[in-house]
């Protein structure tokens, strides 16, 4: 049975006063250039901290430390584990925020035990699957994988996990390995993993050392070339979805937008015949507050949404119950109750077709619209 602790503010407790320690290299966030952009919606941390990395710990840590200070700012979503035996500590998938995963990686520890990559990856998988778009998993690890006490373990185990994970996300997976220590094996077999995704890539840690080589590593794994035909067509609300087929023109800066262009609360879907807000979602809905704050004169209506089981006539009396929830806990956040208004579209404006049970779920949702 796991022992998964839940934190806040940090991954794990503090190292062994034995410990040696290793300075990170403080590299600062990257940037995009002109011609590229952020193309990563899901960004994932796996830190080995099992009882093969302990001699390498102290410069595993240091890395970790590095990487996520050059982490590029933008809207896209972090989570980190770490990992030895059946111990995990760390943080589940939220909007990344600079000095909470800065403060994850400065408590770092060391674990011990075995090094099931599998499992960890399995269960990764589970929290991004369902989740579109472009996902990010970085693997900090010597490559040598066991059970969680330290039997030794089937390679392909580990391999079929990586590709369930790719399955069951909605989108492409890119695995970015960087191997702890110097075992050839570990080095072979982490560049297999690897190569699951089409767009993964291999290294080791002694050739990210230096500022210049760490933020290259980063760019291949946040970033990529913009559109080429950005300036000819535009992109006006600038929410980096271009014209022809933005569906939701004139959102506010810094709102968050789907594929689409328009204006949603990220991941926010309602249960079946529900109204209530899971208290997981809070976080995004927090992040709304902040557009709202940074845009005092910004009135919006709250558009409330519903699959297309039930009625025509209960479902817009429950798309309305949906917008009144979000509309509740702005108030109750301080945004004032005139900046807002609601409407229940009931199932009339589906996002995605009702054909599948994902599908009806991404349709049982809220977005937002800027009035004037």
């Amino acid at each position: 049975m796991y022992r998964r602790v839940a934190i806040t503010l940090s991954l794990l407790a503090g190292l062994a006063c034995s410990t040696p320690t290793v300075s990170p290299l403080g590299a600062g966030p990257i940037s995009p250039g002109a011609n590229e952009r952020i193309v990563v919606d899901h960004a994932y941390l796996i830190v080995d901290s099992s009882s093969s990395v302990e001699s390498d710990f102290a410069a595993e840590k240091a890395m970790v430390q590095s990487f996520v200070g050059a982490m590029p700012d933008g809207t896209y979503q972090s989570g980190a584990v770490a990992f030895g035996g059946y111990d995990r500590e760390g943080t589940s998938l939220a909007p990344f925020d600079r000095s909470k995963f800065r403060s994850a990686a400065d408590d770092l520890s060391y674990l011990s035990e075995g090094t099931p990559i599998d499992r960890v990856i399995g269960e990764v998988g589970e929290e991004l699957a369902g989740k579109k778009g472009r996902a990010a998993v970085v693997i900090f690890s010597d490559g040598e994988p066991t059970d969680p006490v330290g039997r030794s373990l089937d390679e392909q185990k580990v391999l079929d996990a990586a590709a369930n994970l790719s399955k069951t996300y909605g989108g492409d997976v890119c695995i970015h390995t960087v191997q702890v220590g110097d075992s050839p094996g570990g080095a072979a077999f982490l560049k297999k993993l690897a190569s699951t995704t089409s767009c993964g890539s291999s290294r080791t840690v002694g050739s990210i050392q230096n500022v210049a080589a760490l933020q290259n590593f980063e760019r291949e794994v946040f970033l990529g070339a913009a559109p080429r035909d950005v300036a000819a067509i535009g992109d006006d609300d600038r929410d980096g979805v271009l014209n022809n087929v933005d569906q939701c023109p004139g959102t506010p800066l810094a709102a968050k937008v789907d594929e689409r262009g328009c204006w949603t609360v990220p991941g926010l879907n309602f249960a079946h015949d529900s109204a209530q807000i899971e208290s997981q979602y809070e976080p995004e809905l927090n992040d709304l507050v902040k557009v709202l704050n940074e845009n005092p004169d910004l009135k919006v209506r709250i558009d409330g949404h519903t699959d297309s089981t039930g009625t025509n006539t209960y479902n817009e009396g429950l798309s309305q119950r949906r917008a009144k929830s979000v509309h509740d806990y702005l108030v109750k956040k301080g945004v004032p109750d005139e900046r807002l208004t609601t409407r229940g579209f009931g199932e009339e404006k589906p996002a995605y077709p009702n054909d599948t049970p994902q599908n009806r779920r991404a349709n049982r949702r809220t977005e937002l619209t800027a009035i004037k």
